[in-house]
């Protein structure tokens, strides 16, 4: 191995041990308020606590509070950053925070495990461009395509928007259902620590993962990005939160900062970069040159994209109890 390849594996593993801390420590950041300044605010209104993770998916969120885009709509919004999906969903079932970033499989396991959730937005995905997910494969693979990797076991965490989107792009691919093989490594600091020290053949990522992978050494052979929009984060929030007085109009209000925030972060994305350094925690090497997605402004799902994902899960044997597009979706009432 070649002194420049050294030099880029252990830069990726010390990404990797950087982000494994962050998801081994409990919340990422204290809660944060809509003042902007993370210092403690007076509640300007009704209170409306999120649970995300350190990831860009909540960027507009970040932005909003910096720019105290809440306080100016009239509402109290704390986010607080969990290191894991468990911590947030675990939050959340106990009620304390009101919803969450997540996805589609996500709202649905939720709802299965008797926690009723309600899709209020797409926080990326409404087209296959915004966000990404792929598999690479290790350093110094010969595999150029994804056909070449039917029979090939693919690190993944099942259950996962990830073991969806690998499905996804194994069937586009043309590979059948019996020749796709996995193999379960749930934390995606150790998939990719594995897949760059060559212990694992391929692995399905996140970003940045992904473009990380790619920048010290692996390749990405297939991703979301074009064809079928397969993958969506969004924002949940509880049918207990939802149900009460009030909750519709400060929702509401929380939908449409976003979109003045998406607004802004749209026009020039890539200014924004730093603020996603800090908050969702960038590894180094990505630092300068990580491309700021475009976001959508507040809209639900389609049709199609939740159907898609209730078939698989029920294919799965993931869900027993038959959900529709209703049970998932939320709408402001009518005044």
């Amino acid at each position: 191995m070649n002194r420049s390849v050294r030099t880029l594996l252990a830069i990726a593993l010390c990404a990797m041990l950087a982000l494994s801390l962050v998801a081994c420590t409990g919340p990422a950041t204290t809660p944060v308020t809509s003042g902007g300044t993370g210092a403690p605010v007076p509640a300007s209104g009704p209170v409306v606590r999120i649970g995300t993770l350190p990831t860009e998916d909540s960027l507009p969120l970040w932005v909003a509070q910096r720019d105290g885009l809440f306080a100016k709509a009239g509402i109290d919004v704390t986010i607080t950053v969990f290191a894991s999906a468990v911590e947030r969903d675990a939050a959340l079932t106990a009620g304390a925070i009101d919803g969450e970033m997540g996805d589609l499989i996500a709202a649905t396991l939720l709802r299965e495990g008797g926690v009723p959730v309600k899709v209020a937005t797409v926080m990326l995905g409404s087209t296959a461009k915004e966000g990404r997910f792929g598999i690479a494969v290790k350093p110094g693979s010969k595999v150029t395509k994804l056909s070449q990797l039917a029979g090939v076991p693919i690190a993944t965490s099942s259950a996962t928007i990830q073991e969806y989107v690998l499905d996804k792009l194994m069937a586009g691919a043309g590979v059948s259902a019996d020749k796709v093989k996995t193999v379960e490594i749930k934390k995606v600091p150790v998939r990719f620590g594995q897949l760059m020290a060559g212990a694992i053949d391929a692995a399905a990522l996140p970003e940045p993962f992904l473009s990380l992978a790619a920048k010290t050494g692996a390749k990405v052979v297939g991703d979301d990005t074009t064809g079928d929009n397969i993958s969506q984060t969004v924002m949940i929030f509880s049918e207990k939160y939802l149900s009460a007085t009030g909750s519709a109009d400060a929702l509401t209000k929380l939908l449409g900062a976003w979109d003045t925030a998406v607004g802004t972060i749209n026009a020039n994305p890539n200014s924004f970069r730093q603020l996603l350094v800090d908050q969702a925690k960038l590894p180094a090497p990505l630092a300068t040159s990580y491309a700021v997605n475009n976001y959508p402004k507040a809209q639900l799902p389609t049709t199609d994209e939740v159907t898609s994902v209730i078939e698989w899960m029920t294919g799965k044997g993931l869900i027993k109890t038959p959900v529709t597009y209703a049970d998932l979706t939320w709408t402001a009432p009518a005044k």
